[in-house]
């Protein structure tokens, strides 16, 4: 759920490590990964006090670690991995958000911030522990006519979803381009086993239909194909003469604030969009709209799984008075990540400032506030991925708002 700046920042220095006896080789590579974050960063001041406090308690509990080491460890230290676990471990102490990605996880990083996966082109979300709901199917897809929306996954390879969880049966389902993965669905009750062969796709996140004269589009992503796809939806529906347009962002945990400012100045008139607050206090407008906007009512899905962008989204679109919010109060999600390119191929990202919506209003810890408060069942919120308003009250309180027409 993170709201991400582009990778900006590149290490200058080579690894310490490669030019250090093993017997340092701990508290230099702890030195190279600080100084490298602290440059990056542009925080000239602590990179000195550092400096002037090369032994201070983190290098001290390294260097002791490593003395243990040396008199009594069996194996031989293998210095790649114990470079990305100090990394590891000083992210994550840090704060929930910032992170370490060592080579290989950073260019799975970019490759999603891109929207390009190889898989079966399907989203998918978890309800139960047992199954992955189908939301929909990519344009493209490689499962258009195997899969449809609402079929349940329920197992992958002759593995139990419940067994293998979300991430390991989405790894699962995931591969090489041309092979096949094995599927077992479940489809109005009954069990069927299928076969997909996965393709290099791309994952815009957005999927549109119409539902009389309204527009729906449901937005599960800001990445760097969203906004391309966003603005064709929406032009796609406007030539069909839709009256109003629904926007669903409901578990949308957030992407790009490049993405989401593009699509919000698409929408919206000339004005501030985002602005942010460093560690100091100081704030800077980053992105800003154009006079072109969409002149039609809107109406903005959020539930408490709607983060960051997404939450961004929201609140510009409420703020301006360009969109009614329906559905049940964010997650609160007001700060954001910048993501540093190392010296080896791996990143750190961390948590650099605040960002604020159009007000300069932070709503980090407090979310964005609906203006049609509209809580689902928990069996209600497993039907809204069918698209139904009948069994969606939140999208039929939007439809009635946007059409002016009562619905059951």
């Amino acid at each position: 759920m993170d709201i991400l700046t582009e990778p900006d920042a590149q290490q200058e220095e080579k690894a310490l490590h490669t030019a250090v006896t093993r017997r340092r080789m701990l508290a230099a590579l702890a030195a190279a990964f600080f100084c490298g974050s602290f440059f990056t960063l542009g925080a000239g001041g602590a990179y000195l006090r550092w400096q002037q406090q090369s032994r201070g308690a983190i290098t001290e509990k390294l260097e002791e670690i490593e003395n243990l080491i040396d008199q009594y460890y069996l194996y031989d230290v293998d210095e790649e991995a114990a470079a990305n676990g100090i990394a590891s471990g000083y992210a994550d102490a840090l704060d929930v958000y910032s992170c370490y990605r060592d080579k290989e996880a950073y260019e799975e990083f970019q490759a999603h911030n891109d929207g390009d996966l190889c898989g079966i082109g399907i989203t998918v979300v978890q309800y139960g522990t047992d199954a992955l709901s189908v939301l929909y199917l990519l344009d493209d897809s490689p499962a258009t006519g195997i899969l449809q929306p609402g079929d349940e996954i329920v197992g992958v390879e002759g593995e139990s979803v419940e067994s293998l969880g979300y991430t390991g049966a989405v790894a699962k389902i995931k591969g090489e381009a041309g092979t096949p993965v094995q599927l077992t669905i479940r489809r109005d009750e009954e069990l069927m086993d299928v076969s997909v062969e996965r393709a290099d796709v791309v994952n815009s996140g957005v999927y549109f239909q119409q539902f009389d004269q309204i527009g729906y589009l449901r937005v599960s992503a800001f990445n760097n194909a969203t906004p391309a796809a966003f603005k064709e939806g929406v032009e796609t529906l406007m030539q069909q003469g839709v009256t109003g347009l629904i926007f669903d962002l409901r578990s949308n945990g957030g992407g790009l604030l490049t993405s989401v400012s593009e699509m919000l100045d698409f929408l919206l008139p000339a004005g501030d969009l985002v602005s942010k607050t460093d560690k100091d206090g100081k704030t800077v407008v980053m992105y800003t709209s154009d006079a072109d906007c969409i002149d039609l009512p809107m109406a903005v899905l959020v539930n408490e799984s709607t983060a960051s962008a997404a939450e961004l989204f929201a609140c510009d679109l409420q703020e301006y008075g360009a969109a009614i919010v329906v559905g049940t109060t964010t997650y609160g999600k007001g700060v954001m990540q910048t993501t540093y390119s190392l010296s080896d191929g791996s990143s750190l990202t961390l948590t650099t400032d605040y960002y604020n919506p159009s007000s300069g209003k932070n709503y980090n810890g407090v979310g964005v506030i609906p203006d049609i408060e509209c809580p689902l069942t928990e069996q209600q919120q497993k039907d809204f991925v069918h698209f139904d308003p009948d069994h969606d009250p939140q999208l039929a309180a939007a439809l009635e708002a946007l059409s002016g027409e009562k619905t059951s």
